[in-house]
């Protein structure tokens, strides 16, 4: 009998010490995660919203030329590269594109050939935000929409910052299922 009351209560404390008050809140508001389930993102790892959106994180290039109007690239200036591919159920003329980044200090687009060339703006230069572009899109996947950025650790909880959480197309978020993108800055 003791022996029932001993691996009951080990199996009760166990329960107890696994349930997370903190899973009942989110991080922030707008954000899909639970505190407990936050983690840096993997780089290489392809998360989608299927048929609409799929994103992805990778390593910065060694070597890269900035396009006109942006500062010289130094890799060691970026701390990562985020990848969105956009697919789009019909064809739209100037469709405003807006990826919000809420903790980066500064942005480069990463373009690599002329079908992805865009001009983005930012709602504030001290902190890029929310990044904007117009460009006509095509019902399909549309040519991938690239930024090198350098997030702003200052604002990350535990070494890690939420640093992308939505994308929108004429004012529609296709974030779906997507998770945010969170970096390990240490």
């Amino acid at each position: 009998m003791k022996k029932i009351i001993y691996l009951s209560l080990v199996a009760f404390l166990i329960v107890m010490g696994c349930s997370k008050v903190n899973d009942i809140s989110i991080v922030s508001p707008g954000e899909n995660q639970l505190k407990s389930a936050r983690t840096a993102t993997a780089l290489g790892v392809w998360d989608d919203n299927l048929g609409v959106l799929r994103t992805s994180l990778w390593a910065p290039p060694a070597v890269y030329t900035a396009p006109a109007g942006y500062p010289e690239y130094v890799a060691s200036n970026y701390d990562v590269m985020a990848h969105f591919g956009y697919i789009s159920p019909e064809n739209v003329t100037g469709a405003v594109i807006e990826f919000t980044f809420p903790h980066i200090e500064y942005f480069v687009p990463h373009i690599t050939k002329p079908s992805e060339f865009r001009t983005y703006s930012v709602n504030n230069l001290d902190n890029a935000t929310v990044i904007t572009c117009t460009a006509d899109l095509v019902a399909g996947m549309n040519p991938m929409f690239c930024f090198l950025v350098k997030v702003d650790c200052g604002k990350g909880n535990n070494g890690l910052t939420t640093f992308w959480t939505d994308m929108k197309v004429n004012g529609v978020s296709v974030k779906g299922t997507i998770k945010n993108k969170v970096f390990a800055c240490n």
